[in-house]
């Protein structure tokens, strides 16, 4: 389960207006490509309980550790942009001009160079430079940003600098060369160097931890009464009085647990309890993954479960 996906009970509004307005919101429906569902007012009734622990069913509290992050963003990458040997990059010869060897044997991502200028024409236009200075310093900006680092421009200016110089044309080149100068600033340049970097940076953002324990051991039972209008399962193992479920088959899951022999106590992890263990994306962004249920075991053993229903 991830986050974002809104509180424990639907919540309905009404749309009232004249023909204009309404013809308004179906005409957004269509330019959003979506459907907003309709009720009958007054035939459907929406039920909402409130999900709670009870003192009589404490046996089946669970308590969950805090725990340190297992990851943590570096707040700094000088030393690992230091140590960045750019003549291992894997990345295809930059053209230098229009029609060169280079430009005809260009492949980058699966992708020619007529086609990635103009996938890239929008996002990588960048000012018309003057000294290679000024194209090295706006690739350090936009990387150092991509990277959501805006601190490291220092250290990644010298980095880019011997990019451009050592790797990018295949050999040895001139700065000061107008010709070189220009072929820096093309789109696919632009792509190329901070997609590169980007990827050579990004898997070293994120540190993983050893963990520790924080606090003490926090309980289901703390978890303030909240309000829940979808599916639910009566349970005796659960501290709560109802098992909040996402969906049916999380509540046929609910019954499974309740049913296993060697299943002590259990429950769904709602989301005011708030246990999240953080993870990295593709772009080593630091996400929170929240797992669906916790389950205890007859021989102690404690188990976070994911339906993936």
């Amino acid at each position: 389960m991830t986050a974002g996906q809104g509180g424990g009970y639907t919540e309905r509004v009404d749309v009232i207006g004249n023909k204009a307005f309404i013809s308004f919101v179906e005409d957004l429906e269509k330019l959003e490509d979506m459907t907003l569902d309709t009720f009958e007012v007054g035939k459907e009734k929406l039920h909402i309980l409130t999900i709670m622990p009870m003192l009589e069913k404490m046996a089946y509290d669970i308590g969950v550790p805090a725990l340190s992050p297992l990851l943590v963003r570096k707040k700094s990458l000088s030393e690992d942009i230091i140590k960045l040997n750019v003549m291992e990059f894997n990345c295809p010869v930059l053209p230098r001009k229009k029609g060169d060897a280079a430009e005809k044997t260009f492949r980058y991502e699966g992708y020619d160079i007529i086609t990635l200028e103009k996938m890239i024409e929008r996002d990588y236009t960048i000012p018309e430079p003057h000294t290679a200075q000024e194209v090295i310093g706006y690739y350090a900006r936009r990387i150092a940003n991509d990277v959501k680092l805006p601190s490291q421009f220092a250290a990644l200016a010298p980095k880019v600098r011997e990019f451009f110089e050592r790797k990018a044309f295949g050999e040895f080149v001139n700065l000061d060369d107008k010709v070189i100068i220009k072929a820096m600033s093309s789109n696919v340049a632009s792509y190329v160097v901070i997609k590169t970097f980007g990827n050579a940076l990004r898997e070293k953002i994120i540190e993983p931890t050893e963990p520790e324990l924080i606090a003490p051991e926090r309980k289901l039972s703390t978890t303030p009464p909240f309000p829940y209008s979808k599916p639910f399962f009566e349970a005796s193992k659960c501290v709560f009085n109802y098992v909040p479920c996402d969906n049916e088959f999380e509540k046929e899951f609910a019954k499974f647990l309740q049913s296993a022999e060697d299943v002590e106590a259990f429950s769904k992890l709602p989301e005011p309890f708030g246990f999240a263990i953080e993870y990295t994306d593709a772009a080593a962004n630091l996400r929170y993954y929240y797992p669906d249920f916790v389950v205890r075991l007859t021989n102690g053993e404690h188990w976070l479960v994911e339906t993936k229903g």
